[in-house]
């Protein structure tokens, strides 16, 4: 329930700022949609055959007193799911997030072209699991640290498309008995892997 609530309010707060920034002229808006095409590294199944759905809405403003600047900082909050799929054995492992991600972002060819790195930390919403799977509760219910690069070609003023890459820097289940690591052996587990595509519109 806590986390519901939680949830909530971090949506209510961003719809109202998004809204009442974007009314004032200071931001643009961009809304997407687009799929991820997922892997767990150190779950042993290998490849990004895991399909997701990524969906939200985001916002960005110049970094300087100069609208026209190419350096903006992005804001987005969005439903994304992550996991892995075996195919050897047909199991699937599978978590849905809302997630909240912070880029900073530099622009060229006419605001055309956009390069946009940071992080996404994202809350748990639900996770599912197939063929052998037992028990609930595998992954944490934070992603702490997702490690994101984007980059987005607008075709138009309004229509673009987005490739995204993601990588957990942080193990994201809660059992860190096997698995891989990521720089230090102690950061022992699992870590979404993913790329993404999608298209995206700008107001």
């Amino acid at each position: 329930m806590k986390r519901r609530l939680y949830l909530l309010a971090i949506i209510s707060f961003f719809s109202f700022q998004f809204s009442i920034s974007h009314a004032q002229g200071r931001f643009d808006a961009t809304v997407y949609a687009g799929a991820n095409f997922c892997q767990l590294d150190g779950d042993q199944a290998g490849s990004y055959s895991h399909l997701g759905l990524r969906a939200g809405v985001g916002t960005s403003f110049a970094l300087s007193a100069n609208a026209g600047s190419p350096w903006r900082m992005v804001i987005e909050l969005a439903f994304t799911n992550k996991g892995s799929y075996n195919k050897d054995y047909n199991t699937t492992l599978s978590a849905s997030y809302i997630e909240i991600p912070l880029l900073m972002s530099y622009s060229s060819m006419e605001n055309r072209l956009r390069i946009a790195a940071g992080v996404a930390p994202a809350i748990k919403v639900g996770e599912s699991f197939t063929n052998g799977y037992p028990g609930d509760n595998i992954f944490t219910a934070v992603d702490w640290l997702p490690l994101t690069l984007s980059v987005r070609y607008r075709f138009t003023d309004h229509l673009g498309i987005e490739a995204r890459f993601q990588y957990s820097a942080l193990s994201v289940t809660n059992d860190n008995s096997n698995g891989t690591y990521f720089l230090l052996q102690s950061n022992k587990g699992c870590f979404h892997n993913l790329a993404g595509l999608g298209l995206t519109y700008t107001f």
